[in-house]
């Protein structure tokens, strides 16, 4: 079982307008879904065919609605409850552009965290994988993500983690790593304060394998859309280049990376095999106008045409 944890999940809501009228009426008819970065890998996990279960916080009405869109994917789940109201997240696509309002979720409690944690620890014993993936909503530290880590490297269990600024850097700086990291381009940069480009990867490489940050990280992927991604596992280099796409929706991609990472590792794939699947994943998501959703007859194209070649 692959256990995949969104502390700071939403119902995403998606609304698209050809052209934007300020200051006026638009009328449009909403797309909803079980959001948040977690959710987005559970759905590609079960449509790859895995054993998924979703786990984090919920709270109230709003949290009973996403349950039920959990239900309407076939994903299993089993939440700690809330007392505040888990968010809303807006994606307003209009004059070729996508504006986002992201509400910052509700404040968890000391109580509330507490009892997330024991669950936590009890499905980790549970699953043969784990995925971290997102933000923390209020009153959960920064630190929560690392000892989540800790949690599941101690009980023998590979743990992918995905997230950002402070929570990343206190994984980072903990003494038991995450199996895998995934930074963006931009997040890599922020780490690093560098400011590398696509076309500068072997010298990203480079200063990624020279942080220390980074020791004791089996994997280390860099991910950079169209252009495909930079990695690291146990001494060797990789870059990864992908085949151009038409692209409909790439939000979520970097979550079904996730997830085909995951998938493969589970499975105990070679290092080709991990990288080509994950980054085949994030291909097909950004075919579909669905998000954490896979063009699955377009599997076998998209993965013959993936290249992973040893730097």
């Amino acid at each position: 079982m692959i256990l995949t944890v969104t502390m700071n999940p939403s119902i995403d809501t998606r609304y698209e307008v050809e052209h934007l009228v300020v200051d006026d009426v638009n009328r449009v008819t909403p797309q909803k879904t079980a959001g948040g970065k977690g959710l987005n890998v559970s759905r590609v996990l079960v449509q790859l065919g895995d054993d998924v279960l979703a786990t984090g916080l919920l709270g109230g009405h709003a949290g009973a609605y996403l349950g039920e869109f959990m239900d309407a994917d076939g994903i299993p789940h089993r939440f700690t409850p809330i007392a505040g109201e888990s968010r809303t997240c807006i994606a307003l696509l209009h004059d070729g552009n996508q504006t986002e309002l992201l509400e910052s979720g509700p404040t968890v409690s000391t109580e509330e965290l507490e009892a997330f944690l024991a669950n936590y620890a009890e499905l980790v014993q549970q699953a043969d994988c784990v995925t971290i993936s997102g933000s923390l909503p209020k009153g959960v530290p920064a630190e929560c993500y690392a000892g989540m880590v800790e949690t599941a490297v101690r009980a023998g269990k590979p743990v992918l983690l995905d997230t950002s600024g402070a929570a990343l850097d206190a994984a980072l700086a903990a003494e038991v790593k995450p199996t895998l990291v995934k930074p963006n381009l931009t997040e890599i940069n922020a780490l690093l304060g560098t400011a590398f480009t696509t076309d500068e990867a072997a010298a990203l490489g480079d200063a990624v394998a020279a942080d220390p940050r980074f020791q004791g990280v089996a994997w280390v992927v860099v991910t950079m859309g169209a252009a495909g991604s930079v990695a690291f596992h146990d001494g060797h280099r990789y870059r990864v280049t992908t085949p151009p796409i038409q692209a409909v929706n790439a939000t979520g991609s970097g979550d079904s990376t996730v997830a085909g990472f995951a998938h493969a590792i589970a499975a105990g794939m070679d290092d080709v095999a991990v990288l080509a699947c994950g980054n085949t994943c994030g291909k097909l998501n950004a075919m579909d106008p669905q998000t954490g959703h896979l063009v699955m007859d377009k599997w076998d194209e998209v993965y013959d045409s993936v290249e992973v070649a040893e730097v």
